[in-house]
């Protein structure tokens, strides 16, 4: 659920999620919906997976990765440092709103919907994620390696396109089996679609000698309706997983 304001009353909790790319941002677009809070809480997660010290949105080119037992110092660091700014921002916009700031460590979807219901929040706000300019990108290059999402289904492969690192490629869960049946490792293919950060969100996947496509995600072309907003993985989970009112800050 998407609200221009977070509902009123007395005690309202709320949960401000921020990473280290929107910290800023998100503390500033979030205080005019705090009119009636009583108190706010700062998180911002480290995904598990995220060895090197990336942000909460970030994840690793091979996919699944065994629980990290220690986190690196890096991004505990990056962390901590990103909520303390945020709260002084926040401060600053709201010092009469008590504020205090935390860490969480896991798959940032998922722990931030246990800590909104084991404590009893009223209200989340957080970055959309995604939401910087979509490029398009035709790329070709050879499958090297592929990613699997937490159940284990596949959910993207590494494209080898003679540069330093692959390109990682994604598609939905629903149409790895398809993606798999049409592409082995080592087999070229041709891709279709934008760049999204540090990866390509496909529309299409093809062979070199003109095979019929294997179609991803449809592209913005054939979807009806008014224009939809992309949001990032944390965005999605948190606000399918819920059931407080949820602000997505643009």
């Amino acid at each position: 659920m998407e609200s221009g304001r977070v509902r009123e009353g007395a005690g309202m909790k709320c949960l401000i999620c921020v990473d280290l790319s929107d910290a800023e941002r998100v503390v500033e677009r979030a205080a005019p919906y705090l009119a009636e809070a009583s108190e706010a809480v700062v998180v911002c997660a480290v995904d598990e997976r995220a060895s090197r010290g990336y942000g909460m949105m970030m994840r690793g080119l091979l996919g699944r990765r065994a629980r990290d037992t220690e986190l690196k110092p890096t991004a505990l660091e990056s962390a901590e440092e990103t909520v303390r700014r945020a709260v002084e921002g926040l401060r600053r916009a709201r010092p009469d709103l008590p504020a205090e700031g935390r860490t969480l460590s896991g798959r940032p979807g998922e722990e931030i919907s246990a800590l909104v219901r084991e404590e009893g929040f009223d209200a989340v706000l957080l970055g959309r994620g995604n939401t910087g300019p979509e490029v398009p990108v035709e790329l070709s290059g050879t499958v090297c390696g592929w990613r699997t999402n937490h159940h284990g289904d596949r959910d993207g492969l590494l494209l080898d396109v003679g540069e330093a690192a692959p390109v990682e490629v994604r598609f939905p869960p629903h149409r790895g089996e398809a993606v798999g049946r049409a592409f082995s490792e080592g087999e070229e293919v041709r891709v279709s679609g934008v760049r999204r950060g540090e990866h390509v969100h496909a529309y299409t996947l093809s062979g070199p000698a003109g095979e019929p496509a294997v179609e991803a995600h449809r592209p913005p072309e054939k979807e009806s309706g008014p224009g939809r907003v992309h949001l990032g993985h944390v965005a999605r989970f948190v606000t399918d997983h819920v059931e407080c009112d949820v602000v997505l800050i643009s």
